[in-house]
């Protein structure tokens, strides 16, 4: 393997570490939790979410909270640090520190009143979700199979019987119109 080689693996690497660095955090929260044993957890959870779970609790995610700092954990990231957005917690407060005075947020009536009423409302569109699907057995899974091949198999014998009895109709029609004449 000659020096080029080795110089073009190497850029390679780093292309994909740049790129890993930027893709991986990119559209995530880093959240911390503090507990009462002072210990901290960490997670990252999605952009996109409306709150986050840790110890079987439900931590609200308030945008106004979020606080940005560089991400340089890990080789990628120490060699291409990025901008991740970040939220800390209390063990006796479900929404997060407010970064100006670093005390859990306090949040507006309104603010309030709306969180609960989308509560509400996802738990109300809940109630209207289909149960999920049981297991069927054989003759349940291809029923609905064998009911199509049975509609037009008995579609296809009226069909050629009607050709039959229209016939049979015609021919007696004929006897008649000749015994009238």
């Amino acid at each position: 393997m000659g020096i080029e080689t080795l110089v073009m693996l190497m850029l390679i690497a780093l292309v994909v570490m740049a790129w890993y660095a930027n893709y991986s955090k990119r559209s995530k929260i880093y959240c911390t939790f503090n507990r009462v044993n002072k210990t901290q957890i960490s997670k990252f959870v999605k952009m996109t979410s409306r709150y986050v779970i840790s110890d079987n609790r439900r931590y609200d995610i308030l945008p106004n909270c979020i606080v940005f700092k560089w991400w340089d954990t890990g080789l990628a990231n120490w060699l291409f640090p990025q901008w991740v957005a970040t939220l800390t917690y209390t063990y006796n407060n479900r929404l997060p520190h407010d970064p100006n005075t670093n005390k859990p947020a306090i949040i507006s009536p309104e603010v309030r009143n709306a969180m609960n009423k989308e509560e509400w409302l996802k738990s109300y569109a809940k109630s209207f979700t289909p149960p999920k699907a049981i297991k069927q057995t054989f003759i349940q899974q291809y029923l609905p199979y064998v009911s199509m091949v049975l509609i037009i198999f008995v579609g296809f014998w009226m069909y050629n019987n009607m050709q039959s009895f229209a016939e049979h109709l015609n021919y007696m029609q004929n006897i008649l119109d000749n015994m009238t004449k």
